[in-house]
Parts: C-alpha cells; structure tokens; sequence
C-alpha cells in the first residue's frame, strides 16, 4: 500500500491503514488507501454488510471530490475528511431521496472507519464522531402470520410434488430451516455440513455480522426432514462427485450446488446469494418472500411465545439488545386495544 508503515496496534485484528506514528503523520496520506485497508479487513466477503460497507465507502469518496472540488478521488487526503464535509454528505444523501435508514447506515459505516482509526493512530480524532444521524422512526420489523407460514410450506412441497428434482427438494429444505432457526441468508448459504453435531440437534460455531460465533438449535419438527434430505444430497454427490471423502463432505456447504462445481474448491459448491433469494422468493403466496422477512418471523414467533426479549437477541445472535427490541414495537391500534381492554376489566371488578 502507498504511503504505508506497519501500525503498533495491541489488537487481534490484522495491522490497518498502514501508518504509525500521530496524527500528523497520516493526515497528508490518501484517504483512498485508508478506506482501502479498512475494506479489506471489514468488508471482504460477500455478505450483505460488507457489500453495504463497499457501497458507502465508494459513496462517500465521490461525494467527498465533489465537495473538494477535485478532478479525482484518488487526489483526496485524510485532511480533506472533517466534520463539515461529513455532515454535508449526510445532508446530500438525505436530500436525494435516501431514506433515513439508509442514510443512517452510510454515516454508522464512516463512523466505524474513522473508530478505528483513532483507535490506532495516537492523537487522531473520529472526524464523523459528533455527527448525529437522522431520526428513524422505529418499526416493529414485518413478519408472516403462522396462517401465512402453513401456506408458504404448502406451497413449497407442491413445487416439489411437481417436479421431484434434488433443487427443489433442497429448497423446500433451506425454507424450512430458516423458518426453523432464524439463520441470516448468508449464514444458511456458506454453513458447511461439518458444523452439525451427528443428533443434528445444533449448528456450531455460526458466524455472526459482528464477527463472533454462537451455537444455534434445530428443533426436533425440523430434523425428519434434515435427515432426508442430508440422504438426497449425498446421493446427489455420488452422482457428480463419486471419489469424494468424508472429511471433504464435511467441509462443503449444507445446501450444495453441483453447478460448476469443484471437489478442491469448498466455495464453489455454495449457492449463490441470488440463488437463496429466488429459492425463498418462489415460495411466495400473498406476501412476497425474501429470506430476511424469515428471520422476521422467527424473531416475532418466538418472542411472542418466551416473552424474553435476551433469549430472542441470543438466538439470533445480537450482540446488543436494543436491536431485538424493535420487535417489541407496538402499533397504535395495539395499543388502543390493550388499553381499553384494561379499563373494561376495572369497570368489571367495580361492578
């Protein structure tokens, strides 16, 4: 990388932005080769957060020479970051047309770079620390009725009655298990067969967005239908790749695509994310399907039947709870509704 000399970082995490020293010493370098490193370490996979990561990143450099007036980005230092220029993009992005949630989430981006900088180089201060973000109105994230659940099962076994393939049958199967455990698209698409325990009771080591892993559980309902389908899927491996080991076997994706496919090359079984997105979208009755709207429901039904707000954020493996309590917004006509229910029952007891 240009300008670059190791950081001293006390950290686990790989040296970033390739400076040391104060902060004097990295404000002349180019902002590109630090949004560069940042991506490589926080955005280097092809989730949904890090393609997000990218795409904000990108945003804000563009952004940034229009507002320097430069001819090219590349030509942008550290300096050329500050306060003002990071509020004035939260303010163009806002005036564009973004939706605050959207806006949000470019700022939480830029904010974490800037963190992790200041965090690493001595005297450096988070330009886009004391920005604020826009207002959000929270919403209690959008689920399927469990009348909506039986119907989207039905309709995947139909799909799978019309046309016995291994693809739909591995579909039917993907749907249901992130009905079942809650799993992000992602988490489903590159878990590997080695992570389920031989009762297929869990799902080990499950990484999460924050890069942390938990343990995630299979319900007794679930494993019937695992089961058979784990004896399709090695049938359909026998039939493309009929050396394969086990120790091999264990190392490729639950849900295997045999699509250009190569026994060497672990990743290049796993379905692709547009894959898992048609396979859930296909399911679709009323509601149109995506796999998040899932998790949603999972999330919804089971916090309706625990009513423990910390049991939910460890099954889906939030780091921090506040982000599970949107599921328990309420809209108004709830509200209504439980309120006049609790004045009907005092006017009964003074009766």
């Amino acid at each position: 990388m240009k300008d670059s000399q190791p950081i001293h970082s006390t950290s686990t995490e790989p040296l970033l932005f390739g400076h040391s020293g104060h902060a004097e010493s990295i404000a002349g370098s180019t902002l590109a080769s630090v949004l560069t490193a940042y991506l490589e370490f926080y955005a280097s996979g092809s989730g949904h957060t890090a393609r997000a990561k990218r795409l904000d990143g990108g945003k804000f450099m563009e952004f940034l020479k229009r507002y320097r007036r430069l001819a090219d980005s590349s030509a942008l230092k550290v300096k050329d970051w500050d306060f003002s220029a990071t509020q004035h993009f939260v303010d163009e992005c806002l005036k564009g047309g973004e939706a605050p949630a959207t806006v949000s989430r470019r700022l939480a981006t830029i904010k974490h770079m800037g963190r992790v900088l200041s965090e690493r180089i001595p005297g450096f201060i988070n330009p886009a620390r004391d920005v604020k973000p826009p207002r959000l109105q929270v919403l209690k994230p959008k689920s399927i009725t469990s009348l909506e659940v039986e119907q989207i099962k039905e309709r995947a076994a139909s799909r799978r009655h019309e046309k016995k393939s291994f693809n739909r049958i591995r579909n039917e199967t993907l749907l249901n298990v992130l009905l079942d455990t809650g799993l992000r698209a992602d988490e489903v698409r590159t878990l590997r067969l080695g992570q389920l325990d031989q009762l297929l009771e869990w799902i080990e080591k499950v990484k999460t967005k924050g890069r942390r892993f938990r343990t995630v559980y299979i319900t007794a309902q679930m494993r019937p239908a695992l089961r058979d389908y784990l004896t399709l899927r090695s049938d359909e491996l026998e039939r493309f790749f009929p050396s394969i080991s086990t120790s091999q076997d264990a190392r490729l994706p639950l849900f295997i695509s045999a699509y250009r496919a190569q026994v060497q090359d672990p990743t290049s079984f796993e379905m692709s994310p547009k894959s898992v997105w048609r396979a859930i979208r296909e399911c679709s009755v009323d509601t149109k399907l995506h796999p998040h709207l899932l998790r949603h429901t999972y999330a919804v039904e089971l916090l309706e039947e625990s009513r423990d707000v910390r049991l939910v954020a460890q099954a889906l493996g939030h780091s921090d709870v506040r982000v599970t309590m949107r599921y328990t917004e309420r809209a108004n006509e709830e509200v209504a509704k439980a309120l006049e229910q609790v004045r009907t029952a005092q006017r009964q007891k003074k009766g």
